[in-house]
Formats: C-alpha cells, structure tokens, sequence
C-alpha cells in the first residue's frame, strides 16, 4: 500500500521541520525610541527623588547654611543683621581655652571609648553566645541601661554621687568612711562621666557583636575542636576574624557618637566643670550658641567638628576595613 504523501512512513524517524521564522517586526521610529531611552534613565532617578530632596532640606542646607553663619557675628538677635566677619570666628574659637580644653576632653573620651566601649563588650558577646539560649536573661539584664533615657541615668548617678546627701556618701558613712567628691575632682569628674556612658552603651554595643556572632557557622568550631584546638586558638583564628566586619561598624558609630553620648551626663552632673575638664567639643558648641549666643562661634565650632568627625572615620575606614573579613 503505498503512503500518502507528505505522510511519515510506519517505522521511520520523524522528520524535524525548521521552525519557522518569526516575522520581523517594524523598527520604531528614532523618536520613540529615544523618549523610551529617556524614560529608562529618568526611572532610578524617580526612585531617588524622595531621599535626595530629604537629605538636601534636612542636611546639606543646613550645612552649608551653618558654613555661612561661620563667618558672621550675631547674637541670634531678629532685629540685628549677621555682620560678615570672614574666618575671623576660627581663629577666635581655635585660640580660646575653653576650645583647647574641649579638643583635649574630645581625645580623651575617643581614647576611652575603644578599650571600654569597642573592645569590652567582644569577650561579654563571646562568652553570652557559647551559652546558648541559657544567655537570654543576661542580654536582657545588659541591654537594659540602653532603654533607659540618658536623662534619667544622669540624675539616678548625680542623686548617688551627690557629696551632701547622695547614697554613695551615706554607705560609705556606715562603713565610717569618707566619700570623695569625684564630680568637683578636675582629675576624676571625665572619668566619671565616662563610666556612666560606658555602663549606658555596653549592652547595645554586646547585642550588635551577638548579631555578628550569629552569622558564624558552629560547624567550623566543632571541626576546629576535633583538631585539637583551644577556645585561645578557635577565638584567635576564627572568631576574631569573621567579627572584624562587626568590629569595624561598632568601633566607627562609637567614635562618631561618644561625643553626643556624654552630652547629657555633662550637662546634668558638670556643665562642663570643673576648670573645663569635662567639656567636650560638642558641649563646647552648645555653650557657644545657646550659652553666651554666640551663632558665629557655634558655627563654626560645629564646622570644625565636622571636619574632625570627617578626618577620624576617614582614618578608621582606612585602618579597620582593609583588615575586616567579609567571606566565610
């Protein structure tokens, strides 16, 4: 019986047809074309509009409106008009005690944050995370402080160092003896001050470096156990190195922030005293501005810290990141 034709004879492979060509569309015109260009590179911007007029209202004018003030002298009097007095108001505050104090303060709380705000709270989040779930009611109890408005810690500190009545002078009264006034000590009052805004921020500084632990692999520590090391080894050739990216994030917002931190504690318990020891350069411009009104010295010690602020977390992201381990 012979087959049809164009029909696959019973047995033979079936013949593969090309598929057909798919029919060419006509080009766009040049026009369309080129607002659909436009439209494409116009998108990212649209989404961006929304942040960059924010930041633009909210930080860049106000930045270059302070760098304007820099260079008056006004008394934040509405019926005064700023007198133009070029870099005058720089060489005025650079030159003054109290500025020199301040710049000094400022090392000094940056110095002591590393150790006791930066470096404290690794071997506190270490040993809370080799507890388990066992450590939950002590990162409850150390995160507490960090609730706790700085308002209300620097009255609670102020009430127990209070050298007439405070708690501290009545215990040490039971024991028969004296309580000395560290907040009048020149010597002492920073490193109080200082205390109060480690014991503040320990616990939140300890929670970002439990979150960094969290991101290490528990396998490798017990792959490292099976091969004889230590917790001196594992810490030092695993841990220290997958929570350098953490370590570089708490120790660049600690410096940027320390000076903000003790701000209240200053306020409330020294005003900056005794002798200026425990002012700092962000204290020193509210008392320029709101203090003694002077807007062009506020200015520009606010343009002056800005420039410091920039200078340090240049140094850091130059120091630290080159050193962070991102891979595992």
């Amino acid at each position: 019986m012979t087959a049809a034709a164009g029909a696959t004879p019973i047995g033979a492979a079936p013949v593969r047809r090309a598929p057909a060509s798919p029919t060419p569309r006509p080009h766009a015109p040049a026009g369309r074309r080129r607002r659909r260009a436009v439209g494409a590179a116009a998108v990212p911007w649209l989404y961006l509009a929304p942040t960059l007029v924010l930041l633009g209202l909210f930080t860049y004018w106000p930045l270059l409106q302070t760098a304007y003030l820099s260079m008056v002298d006004w008394n934040l009097n509405p019926g005064q008009q700023p007198e133009f007095v070029g870099l005058e108001n720089y060489g005025r505050v650079t030159g003054s005690t109290l500025f020199q104090a301040a710049l000094t303060n400022t090392f000094i709380y940056i110095l002591a944050s590393i150790p006791l705000k930066v470096l404290l709270p690794i071997p506190v989040a270490v040993f809370l995370w080799g507890m388990g779930t066992r450590g939950h009611m002590y990162r409850a109890v150390l995160f507490l402080p960090t609730l706790i408005s700085f308002v209300v810690v620097g009255i609670a500190f102020l009430w127990i160092l209070n050298p007439i009545f405070g708690y501290a002078k009545v215990i040490f009264a039971e024991m028969g003896m004296r309580f000395p006034n560290y907040l009048a000590d020149p010597d002492a009052a920073i490193w109080v001050i200082i205390g109060i805004s480690t014991w503040k921020v320990l616990g939140f500084n300890v929670l970002i470096y439990l979150a960094g632990l969290a991101s290490i692999n528990r396998e490798y520590i017990e792959a490292m156990r099976m091969d004889g090391a230590g917790d001196i080894t594992i810490f030092r050739r695993l841990i220290w190195p997958l929570l350098t990216p953490t370590l570089t994030f708490v120790a660049i917002s600690t410096v940027i922030f320390t000076m903000q931190q003790v701000f209240t504690p200053i306020d409330l318990m020294t005003e900056g005293g005794p002798s200026n020891s425990t002012t700092n350069l962000f204290y020193m411009i509210y008392q320029y501005s709101f203090v003694t009104f002077d807007v062009g010295g506020g200015a520009a010690g606010t343009m002056i810290l800005f420039a410091f602020l920039m200078v340090m977390a240049f140094l850091q992201f130059r120091v630290l990141d080159r050193r962070a381990q991102y891979q595992q």
